[in-house]
């Protein structure tokens, strides 16, 4: 993705500052989700990577974070799940789920106001777990 702004001005106190040509906050140029998926009359196994390029806080394209880190960069980042499903018999599937499975710490935004200035944090690894029955 390619976004930009032209022809703006963003108020920074009492002063108009011409931000043309700066890339628009939280655009990442690049996400991309690529999936391979096993499978078998009782088994699919299937590895989803996700990445997501940096992206901007704020329209001034401030590099550096602030005290608050409610400006700066945004880093790149790339999850990988892993998620599996077995047939136990006609009626019964289980379904296991592993959540960034690498347990990669990154964050996706840096708010300014609500919940508060900061970076939103990613979850962690997590795994789930749940049996389906057909009646």
């Amino acid at each position: 993705m390619k976004s930009e702004y032209q022809n703006a001005i963003f108020r920074v106190g009492e002063n108009n500052i011409d931000i043309s040509g700066n890339e628009v906050e939280s655009v990442p140029s690049v996400i991309s989700r690529n999936g391979l998926t096993l499978r078998s009359s009782v088994i699919s196994l299937t590895f989803l990577y996700s990445y997501v390029a940096e992206s901007f806080a704020d329209p001034l394209n401030t590099e550096k974070p602030s005290a608050t880190g409610s400006v700066g960069v945004v880093p790149s980042y790339g999850i990988l799940d892993i998620n599996t499903s077995i047939s136990i018999s006609n009626s019964i599937k289980v379904k296991l789920n592993l959540n960034n499975a690498l347990d990669k710490n990154y964050f996706t935004k840096r708010p300014a106001f609500y919940p508060g200035p900061g970076v939103w944090a990613s979850d962690g690894r997590s795994f789930t777990c749940s049996v389906g029955f057909t009646l």
